[in-house]
């Protein structure tokens, strides 16, 4: 049986992360589309060469990784440096994730994906059995982000106008858990859903739509 793929994902400080650590602490495979982007911009990472030769010798950290901060000041500031980047990871990193997805003998998979409505989701793949969004209030969002990273508020704007507004996220769920008010009601929130997912995947036998897609 080939698992059947969850994306999910959430804008900064949604609590995404936290859905993700419980869906795993179930048993649940998780393909991290942020964590597949730093092993490629880790030390003796794939994209590195191609970054290093578009950017320059200055975004290689000592330890041969990608200097993140640097990139981040870069591209932040120059929407053309960023989109010089993403047609340099995006490939790379969907590519490494739809091979890991592909390998997955799970029911279903969480594909972790931040920026999902800013990408694929515009265009939704038909490998994609449910797009699920962590949502929450923008002020609440904020206070959250701004406890959390001590980010000064100007830093916080720049990074929400890079993601889709709140609208657009919640216009491409099939379902939306609400992250409003505790973890322990965050928790209760996923396993429900895992169950509802768990019993909707031993009533059907569901298709191959991943492995023609590496």
């Amino acid at each position: 049986m080939k698992t059947r793929v969850v994306v999910l994902t959430g804008g900064i400080g949604s609590g995404k992360s936290s859905a993700g650590a419980v869906f795993a602490r179930m048993g649940v495979p998780i393909v991290d589309a942020d964590q597949t982007a730093h092993q490629l911009t880790g030390p003796g990472g794939e994209a590195m060469p191609e970054i290093l030769d578009a950017f320059g010798p200055e975004l290689l950290s000592p330890d041969g990784s990608l200097h993140r901060a640097r990139m981040r000041e870069l591209v932040f500031h120059d929407p053309s440096q960023r989109s010089r980047l993403e047609a340099i990871l995006h490939p790379r990193i969907q590519s490494a994730c739809l091979r890991a997805l592909a390998a997955s003998t799970a029911p279903y998979t969480i594909y972790d994906v931040p920026l999902w409505a800013e990408g694929a989701g515009q265009h939704r793949p038909d490998w994609v059995w449910k797009v699920v969004v962590i949502d929450l209030s923008p002020d609440l969002q904020r206070q959250r982000v701004m406890a959390r990273q001590a980010m000064e508020p100007g830093t916080l704007d720049r990074i929400l106008a890079l993601q889709a507004p709140r609208e657009a996220r919640l216009a491409l769920a099939d379902e939306v858990i609400t992250n409003d008010s505790s973890l322990m009601n965050l928790e209760r929130q996923v396993m429900a859903a895992h169950a509802r997912w768990m019993s909707l995947c031993a009533e059907t036998v569901g298709p191959d739509p991943v492995s023609n897609q590496t």
